[in-house]
């Protein structure tokens, strides 16, 4: 079962706006990699920071790629509504896991900011360019039935682009309305050969009292690792955006 932040979702936005993520940055970037794919496949949407960044871009800018027709999937029912409310009816909002995902075959990419999948530096390695490829799935088994779903959702050809972010670590930064939201990462148990971590986020109050606590475990695979599990369902490597901010792979 993928990762759910339903015990954080009503401070969802406070957390992921404060300054966990460049949203305006990502988008800027979906923008100019994917002018000419129309028909766009969010997963894990959340609740529709990035879907709202990207349409704002196409307001400012009449005279460039039309806005995208969008449909952001995500299993967690409270994100999904708050997605609706903040765009409306420009984009579509669907309660899906990509566990058994239920779409036409039609999408012309699919991306993911953290909501899925998505790259960060591999802290173990030497190599500058070295990376691991993250999921909130921690079972083998599990990733290669998703992503062989979003295979399915792609037309031949489509793109999956998968966002990069810093290596996670132990942080605390406050929020609005004076609380403090606080991470730990820590290495969790799993089968031999196969690295799990888990990450603890909080919510709490300045005197330390907890106003919500969620504990999720990933599943981190190395660079050779990771591009082979996405070619055994059917992705192939492309190239990182100047960026660095989005890795693409072709649906073969």
């Amino acid at each position: 079962m993928v990762n759910s932040y339903t015990e954080l979702s009503s401070h969802y936005d406070q957390i992921m706006t404060s300054g966990y993520y460049d949203y305006g940055a990502y988008a800027r970037t979906l923008r100019a990699l994917l002018p000419d794919h129309p028909r766009l496949l969010e997963l894990g949407t959340g609740t529709g920071l990035v879907v709202e960044r990207v349409l704002e871009l196409a307001d400012a800018d009449p005279e460039g790629p039309p806005a995208p027709d969008i449909t952001g999937i995500d299993h967690t029912e409270s994100m999904l509504a708050r997605a609706r409310a903040r765009v409306g009816e420009r984009a579509r909002f669907v309660r899906q896991d990509v566990l058994h995902m239920d779409l036409p075959s039609a999408f012309d990419a699919a991306f993911s900011v953290g909501g899925i999948w998505y790259h960060t530096p591999d802290p173990d390695s030497g190599d500058a360019d070295a990376f691991l490829l993250c999921s909130h799935f921690p079972d083998d088994e599990d990733n290669i039935e998703a992503l062989r779903n979003v295979h399915t959702s792609l037309r031949p050809g489509g793109l999956l682009a998968l966002a990069e972010q810093a290596a996670h670590r132990d942080y605390e930064r406050e929020l609005p309305g004076g609380l403090v939201y606080a991470q730990t990462i820590r290495r969790a148990e799993g089968p031999a050969g196969e690295d799990r971590y888990d990450k603890d986020y909080y919510v709490r109050r300045p005197d330390g009292d907890v106003v919500a606590h969620q504990r999720s475990t990933y599943r981190a695979y190395p660079r050779e690792q990771g591009l082979a599990l996405l070619k055994e369902c059917g992705f192939q490597a492309e190239f990182v955006s100047d960026d660095g901010l989005f890795h693409l792979y072709t649906r073969l």
